[in-house]
């Protein structure tokens, strides 16, 4: 999810990953603004109460079971958007809020947080196609990669089928 189009929020003097409703109570109107700002597609925070959740404009996507209330904000960033925002959360050092940009399907455009032309990486807009070019013989998993580290193990373990000693 490392992009231009990604915003990562901390609040260096609160100790620990700080809390959607301590956020809210401490800042009041803070993730509201968020949510509904044009420009953002979705915010990632931590809840006491139900874990990891993606809050949009219009809804809320829990993510530790995929329950939505209202309208999926994961839904424009297609069907592997809440794995990827998933793995994000896990980091240890995850922020205490991750904000992707929107995305608008009529331009397939993203909006920047950059200050650049355009933007790259990301979820929205045609970075959210990567593919790997590869031999016919060398397996890729079915159900796709999601991370830098998983397709790190794909490609050390077509060095292994290619008869290179295997990586510990």
């Amino acid at each position: 999810m490392a992009s231009g189009n990604l915003g990562l929020i901390s609040f260096p003097r609160d100790p620990g990953r700080v809390s959607l409703e301590q956020i809210e109570r401490d800042r009041p109107g803070l993730i509201e603004a968020l949510r509904t700002h044009p420009g953002v597609g979705f915010v990632l925070v931590r809840s006491e109460s139900d874990g990891a959740v993606v809050l949009g404009g219009a809804g809320r996507h829990r993510l530790s079971d995929g329950h939505v209330d209202g309208v999926d904000p994961l839904a424009p960033f297609g069907p592997g958007a809440a794995a990827h925002v998933a793995r994000t959360d896990g980091f240890s050092n995850c922020p205490d809020l991750v904000l992707n940009s929107t995305w608008w399907p009529e331009t397939r455009e993203v909006a920047a947080f950059e200050e650049l032309v355009g933007s790259h990486g990301g979820m929205g807009g045609s970075q959210s196609f990567p593919f790997v070019l590869h031999p016919a013989d060398l397996a890729y998993p079915a159900e796709g990669v999601i991370g830098a580290g998983t397709l790190h193990q794909v490609l050390r373990s077509w060095l292994v089928q290619l008869g290179h000693e295997e990586y510990r």
